[in-house]
């Protein structure tokens, strides 16, 4: 029983791939390929593409020579979880010289249950084709009494694998330098301090004295994707538009209900279509308040899908264009977004790009502002929020924030990296981005905009879109829009 249990580098390491499977690696597949492919297929080619691509550079622009990441269930971490592909065990990439980093599994990783509870395939990572070594996995009993703890084998193993490496900078999973902002509540902090203790005691003096944390890795490699990515980021966009569409073409003025949030029609997470309408101060205009209750789409609503940069005005009745403040506010946004789209470029860091943009912008009437207007201490209130501007002048507020995906096959924010405007802790700033960056475009901004007795005094523009950073410029994953769409 107990050598069953017993993680040993001699006697369950094995070659996960071969070398005609590490050849086909290098082959980049093209977007039609890919597309035959299964979801898990596809993800695992991001997978391969991220270790072959982005694991040498990141790596040897840190001078990390080992990167140990550390997981265990009860501890969340959707890095591991996800774009490593595993909730537990001890995952080691170790740069050996040569074109590739090597990628081994070599702690305790849970496989099958003794009582059928494990619902994830203990055989997915050797399906994967991303490995070059991978222990095996535990077989999970309870047995009986015995002397040796889980504390006596969850590293056991492990100073031998890394002596056959010597490496002379170790970087493990903690958080250190890159701390959240101070209200941030779900924070990935990494191991715990048995873990760190454990590990420690395992690898001795010697090695454990080259210990830092992995905290710069995990953020370059989160925030770097690879070409099988963006194009899954294309697909998915294409998927959406459809979504979109379809919601568009279902409204129906006076019947279409807005929901909760300003939602209208049933739509999805990433097709997410809201209502925009002039309001009166303290409300919302874009259906986060009272004062929306049991409403339908109505003309002179704009209709937005933000995540998607597509957005549409519904017509009054006897209408055949939209109204001057609403052709004023979409030339506002085509100016703004423009000025985005230049100023955004891969190898400048979000601080260089915010004073580029600030000043461009003010150039052309549109002071930027660091509070969103529904954070600010009088919410949804323009005179108090405008005050000490230009009445005549735009306000923007800016918080152009990562977004990630990697082998997840899901679109989440990502807040270890750059962050393009004025929220977030300030190191944010100071961290160049990537090509390829994968971000939101998000933005508010509040156009002066004369309006009836007591209603508000500006229209809202909100923008979410989600593009890419190359050298040049934003990319966007779908042609932008440039003509307002009309709903009858």
């Amino acid at each position: 029983m107990k050598h069953n249990l017993l993680f040993s580098s001699t006697l369950f390491l094995f070659l996960a791939i071969c070398g005609d499977e590490i050849a086909a690696q290098s082959k980049l597949p093209s977007q039609e390929a890919l597309e035959k492919m299964s979801t898990d297929q596809w993800k695992n080619q991001i997978r391969r593409e991220k270790f072959d691509l982005v694991l040498p550079k990141i790596m040897r622009d840190r001078k990390v020579d080992m990167w140990v990441h550390i997981m265990r269930e009860p501890i969340e971490d959707p890095f591991g979880k996800y774009d490593l592909g595993s909730a537990s065990g001890v995952f080691v990439f170790t740069d050996r010289g040569g074109d590739r980093i090597e990628r081994a599994i070599v702690g305790r990783r849970w496989g099958n249950s003794q009582r059928g509870w494990r619902s994830q395939d203990s055989n997915y990572l050797e399906k994967s084709g991303a490995y070059d070594i991978i222990g095996a996995p535990v077989f999970v009993v309870e047995p009986i009494a015995d002397p040796m703890t889980e504390y006596d084998y969850r590293f056991k193993g492990l100073r031998e694998f890394v002596d056959a490496r010597d490496p002379k900078v170790i970087a493990v999973n903690y958080r250190e330098v890159l701390g959240p902002w101070a209200t941030e509540q779900e924070i990935n902090d990494g191991i715990s301090l048995t873990d760190y203790r454990l590990l420690v005691s395992e690898l001795g003096e010697k090695y454990a004295s080259r210990i830092v944390s992995s905290e710069y890795l995990t953020m370059d490699y989160q925030v770097t994707p690879v070409p099988s990515e963006v194009k899954m980021l294309k697909k998915m966009r294409m998927d959406e538009l459809k979504l979109v569409a379809q919601v568009f073409d279902a409204i129906e003025p006076g019947k279409t209900p807005i929901e909760s949030g300003g939602q209208v029609g049933v739509g999805s997470e990433e097709a997410y279509v809201v209502a925009f309408r002039r309001m009166s101060t303290g409300l919302s205009q874009r259906g986060r308040s009272a004062g929306w209750e049991n409403t339908v789409v109505q003309g002179g609503d704009i209709i937005a899908a933000t995540s998607q940069g597509l957005f549409a005005y519904v017509l009054r009745e006897g209408e055949k264009e939209p109204p001057a403040e609403i052709q004023k506010l979409w030339k506002e946004y085509l100016k703004i977004d423009k000025v985005f789209a230049e100023t955004i470029r891969a190898d400048r860091t979000s601080r260089e790009i915010v004073k580029d943009y600030t000043e461009r912008l003010k150039k052309m009437d549109v002071e930027v502002e660091a509070f969103q207007m529904h954070m600010f201490p009088q919410k949804n209130n323009f005179p108090a929020y405008s005050s000490g501007y230009d009445s005549n002048k735009t306000i923007l507020s800016v918080d152009h924030h990562g977004k990630g995906m990697g082998a997840t096959g899901d679109k989440h924010d990502i807040y270890l990296g750059p962050r393009i405007g004025s929220y977030g802790p300030d190191w944010v700033l100071d961290v160049p981005l990537a090509d390829n960056h994968h971000f939101v475009l998000e933005y508010f901004f509040y156009m002066p905009s004369p309006g009836p007795e007591g209603k508000d005094q500006y229209l809202l523009f909100w923008n979410h879109e989600q593009a890419i950073v190359r050298e040049s410029g934003v990319e966007y994953l779908s042609p932008p829009q440039k003509d307002l769409i009309l709903i009858k």
